[in-house]
This record gives structure tokens, sequence and C-alpha cells, in this order.
């Protein structure tokens, strides 16, 4: 199947789509990349019935707004229903899609990696040596806004599991089994959630590091696999 890869400025990136479009996926990149990195995972939807939408974002507040005006996009002017329309993303765009999916109905939401308790990730991150890329992160965000103790609200404020109830669609969680920036109890906290409140949701631990870096393939495979079975495409 052909692929049809565009740079589109309603959304400030890229639409990639395929000769069928049967279902539309906001689908988001990680923190400092961008819709190029996500391209050859777009592709291998596109090529099974999914448009793509892949916006440029910044920072979780603005994936969150880049997000809801993708989704919007979709609906308003792609014209797909809600029962037709998802967001997922990678990392902090996993993050951002979870919430974003509480402003905005959508049918499916892809959670590749992402945080859902920001206080949580700082206490993982801020035990690594200095130098490391985890504990730079986590002195960056003691800088911008302090430590969970300093800042309870804004941490709370911040993370996917305190808005859990308002999180809707359909739930594919994916993390890395090795990932050393995001650990896999963060997934599985959110999964557990979602259960005791009888959602649909499914959580794959994969044997993957960090950004699934080799394991597009993988990833693209599961969320197929998990639309077709609810019949969206």
């Amino acid at each position: 199947m052909s692929v049809k890869i565009e740079r589109s400025s309603d959304i400030s990136g890229l639409i990639i789509s395929g000769s069928e479009r049967k279902f539309a996926l906001v689908l988001l990149h990680a923190f400092n990349q961008m819709p190029d990195d996500v391209r050859s995972l777009a592709m291998m939807f596109a090529e099974n019935g999914i448009l793509v939408l892949a916006p440029k974002y910044v920072d979780a507040a603005d994936g969150i707004n880049q997000a809801i005006s993708a989704i919007r996009y979709a609906k308003a002017r792609l014209e797909f229903d809600t029962a037709r329309i998802g967001v997922a993303g990678i990392s902090l765009g996993g993050t951002v899609s979870l919430l974003a999916s509480t402003q905005e109905n959508v049918a499916f939401v892809g959670d590749y990696g992402g945080w859902v308790d920001m206080a949580g990730l700082y206490e993982f991150l801020e035990k690594f040596p200095k130098g490391t890329p985890q504990k730079t992160i986590a002195e960056t965000m003691k800088a911008a806004v302090g430590t969970p103790q300093e800042s309870p609200d804004i941490y709370s404020l911040s993370s996917p599991l305190t808005y859990v109830e308002l999180i809707n669609g359909s739930v594919l969680i994916i993390h890395g089994e090795k990932d050393n920036m995001v650990p896999v109890s963060q997934s599985r906290v959110l999964y557990e959630k979602l259960k005791q409140l009888g959602r649909d949701v499914e959580l794959h631990v994969i044997d993957s590091e960090y950004l699934f870096t080799g394991h597009e393939k993988e990833l693209a495979d599961i969320t197929i696999d998990f639309l077709r079975r609810r019949q969206k495409i």
C-alpha cells in the first residue's frame, strides 16, 4: 500500500495516510523529538488504514494544546467521528495523550512508556548519580517547580493519575521492561487504577528500553491488534 506524507501547517506537523482511512490517530513524539522521529511508526499505522496526524510540541502544556487541536481538526476538517479517532504518544507523548483524553472525547488512548505520577518519577530519577541524564532531569524539575515535598500541588496537578477517572476511550499501555527513564511501575499503577474503574485497558510490557528504539514494529503490531479486536480498523 502506498503511503502519503505531507507537512501540514494546520497541525504544525505531519499528516501520514495510506489508501484507506478507517481510523485517525494523533501521534505524539517524545520530549526533545520532532514529528519526523515517529515517521516510521506512523507509516506502519498508515499501511493498516490509520491516518496519522503528528503535531510538533515543545512541552507538556503545549503538547496538550497541540493534541486537542489535532483531534478537533480530524473531527471537523477530516470528518472523523469520535468512534474513529484516538491519541497516542511515546514517553512524554504518552503522558500528554492521557491528559488530552480528559479534555476531548476519543475512542482510543495509547500510552507508550509515559509517566503518570510526577512525584514518583522525580523520586526515581533523583536517585541516579550526578551527571547522568536521569539526575539532570530531576535537577531540572527541582529548579523549575521544587521537590514533591515543596510543591505537592504542582506535582499532583501535572499527573495523569490525578485525573484517571476522566480518561476516556479504550486504553492501551505499552512499556519497555528495560526503560531506565520512566520505570515500568508507573504503567502498572495506571493499569490497576483503570481496571478498578472497570475500564477497557490492556498493559503490554515488552523487552525494550526507553523510546522503544528498534521495537517500532512490535509497538505498531500490538496497537493494530488492539484496534482490530475492537473493530476500529
